[in-house]
């Protein structure tokens, strides 16, 4: 707890300095057809979750948490990244390429030479379905807050101080930086945020994979996340459509722009389904947890569908502004 305090601390005190430099720079998410606010706001706030994580994890090295530095250092590489994303328009390319070598970097940190291409596979993954899920208020900060209370449980049943240590600084810069994201949005997290918090979760997962048998327990707060990823980019996909061009068609968007729900409801709703996923794979049962995961993501999937059918969303206005 003091790790996730100290981490929670230092970003909620540094966002605000950090939306001054942001404005004062002109780092500024503008909205377009395709946004889900209406008014410019500063883009780049997970410059405060990075000085809140490392001070985090630095405590926690001082208690003799187990912190893995170079995979650390990884994580911090992908935020850079994400920072000159958030100021100038990267090539696909050069992203994905630094996220299989952030992968690669933690793979071979937490378990080896071994491990390097289940690094460079998880990293790319996880940091691109945090990035195209960050598109409401508090989506992510309530969703990578809930990831790192599984971490921390996982962690200290398992034994591993790295889980609760990486658990425990990802959800207290997450909850940091929620104040200021919603439920309305001061501060936008950025490339640089999602990237790191994508990274910290692929931290998480392949120590986890090397360090306990609670894999699948780990990476099932992020079912909801990769499920509706994974569904607008198959759509896209069917219809030969850019993979990389931005869009509305992820199913929080849809609950947002078209249903009318608002942001804090549709994000309070991802991180219920996610959880009740992660709850469904505790007994151990790989068929229940199969099931169990199918039925659920299924059932986020098909919200917007069953709202319009009852009619929610003859009033599109109530959700939009951020």
């Amino acid at each position: 707890m003091l790790v996730l305090l100290a981490s929670l601390a230092v970003t909620v005190s540094l966002s605000p300095l950090v939306r001054v430099a942001l404005l004062r720079r002109g780092v500024l998410d503008v909205p377009n057809e395709r946004s889900s606010h209406a008014i410019p706001v500063p883009r780049g706030g997970g410059i405060a979750c990075v000085a809140g994580t490392l001070a985090g994890l630095s405590l926690a090295a001082a208690l003799r948490y187990e912190v893995p530095w170079l995979a650390v250092g990884g994580a911090l590489l992908l935020a850079g990244i994400g920072y000159l994303d958030d100021r100038m328009q990267l090539p696909p390319v050069l992203r994905l390429g630094a996220q299989i070598m952030g992968g690669g970097l933690v793979g071979l940190a937490v378990g080896g030479a071994g491990w390097v291409l289940l690094g460079a596979f998880v990293m790319p993954v996880l940091v691109n379905a945090v990035n195209f899920m960050d598109g409401i208020n508090g989506i992510t900060s309530l969703n990578i807050a809930a990831w790192g209370g599984v971490a921390m449980l996982v962690g200290s049943t398992q034994g591993s101080s790295l889980l609760v240590a990486m658990g425990a600084a990802a959800a207290g810069s997450a909850l940091g930086f929620l104040p200021w994201n919603a439920p309305k949005a001061r501060l936008f997290l950025g490339d640089v945020g999602s990237y790191l918090f994508g990274a910290m979760i692929a931290i998480g997962i392949v120590a986890g994979a090397h360090d306990t048998s609670k894999t699948i327990i780990l990476a099932a707060p992020l079912a909801i996340y990769l499920a509706d990823t994974g569904a607008a980019l198959v759509k896209r996909a069917l219809r030969r459509e850019s993979l990389m061009t931005a869009h509305r068609e992820h199913v929080y968007q849809r609950l947002v722009n078209d249903a009318g729900l608002s942001h804090i409801a549709v994000a309070s709703g991802t991180v219920v389904f996610s959880l009740a996923i992660t709850v469904a794979w505790i007994p151990g049962s790989i068929p229940l947890g199969v099931a169990a995961t199918i039925a659920i993501a299924s059932a986020y999937l098909a919200t917007p569908a069953l709202l319009a059918r009852t009619g929610v969303g003859a009033d599109r206005t109530k959700g939009g502004v951020r």
